[in-house]
């Protein structure tokens, strides 16, 4: 009896906690601007919330602006857009407190960014969308991400989610945990390891490459270069109108 007590506190508890950290009784608006000219390269990092990146050509100034949502008065006042600059670096950092048992907060924001400043970037859960950039280096935690209108090259290290990538002008790098893959036009694909969702990749001009492959099909389309799988777990893999040479694990070849 004294332990199914205890189980029930534990469970009261917990439920009670979760209601909260989704409690969005506090709302400000949050904002952050510097002028664009001398930047080099912008770090963009997020934390709980969703992320956007938008590319604007000539824009004047970096602006990042969002709105802050917590279940206390003391955790919105925590949670903020913090910008600093060091030289031709610019930082843009989500400060968001750590959950607390009852409670919790999160920032949703957007950055306009001139289009041909490099971008790193990165962020730990919710939804993140970049559009319109130039190169970028992007690490993601978790939740769906879209990448499209890149000019330059991609790397993407990213844990779980699905992810769309569309339009890059260079070389596509990834590194994923689980979650689907749809790479549609880019210059070349290297996809290092991916553990497992499925893989589409349509529209390269160079070459593509899959390192370590988990589970779930690869499908390949219309290839200027070569396709190179080099090891394939659990799925199928498929492939139309590749250019060059196609080299997959023998029990795949046809």
């Amino acid at each position: 009896m004294r332990t199914l007590t205890s189980l029930a506190i534990l469970l009261t508890a917990t439920t009670a906690s979760a209601g909260f950290f989704g409690d969005c009784s506090f709302k400000a608006a949050r904002s952050v601007a510097a002028q664009s000219p001398g930047i080099a390269r912008i770090t963009i990092v997020g934390r709980a919330g969703s992320l956007r990146v938008d590319g604007h050509r000539g824009a004047p100034e970096v602006i990042a602006r969002g709105t802050a949502c917590a279940s206390s008065r003391g955790l919105l006042d925590e949670t903020k857009i913090v910008m600093s600059r060091s030289g031709s670096d610019l930082r843009i950092e989500a400060d968001v407190p750590d959950s607390e048992m009852f409670g919790g907060a999160s920032l949703d924001f957007e950055v306009v960014v001139p289009d041909n400043v490099p971008l790193t970037i990165e962020d730990g859960s919710g939804e993140m969308t970049i559009q319109n950039v130039a190169s970028a280096d992007v690490t993601d935690g978790s939740g769906e991400l879209a990448i499209r209108n890149v000019s330059g090259a991609l790397e993407v290290n990213d844990g779980s989610g699905e992810m769309t990538i569309e339009n890059v002008s260079g070389s596509v790098r990834i590194n994923d945990g689980s979650g689907g893959i749809e790479v549609r036009g880019a210059g070349s694909v290297d996809i290092h390891n991916d553990g497992s969702g499925e893989v589409e990749i349509v529209n390269v001009k160079g070459d593509v490459t899959i390192g370590n492959k988990g589970s779930g099909s690869v499908d390949v389309t219309d290839v200027g270069g070569n396709l190179r799988v080099l090891n394939k777990g659990g799925g199928s893999v498929n492939w139309q109108r590749v250019s060059g040479r196609v080299d997959v694990p023998e029990r795949f070849r046809r």
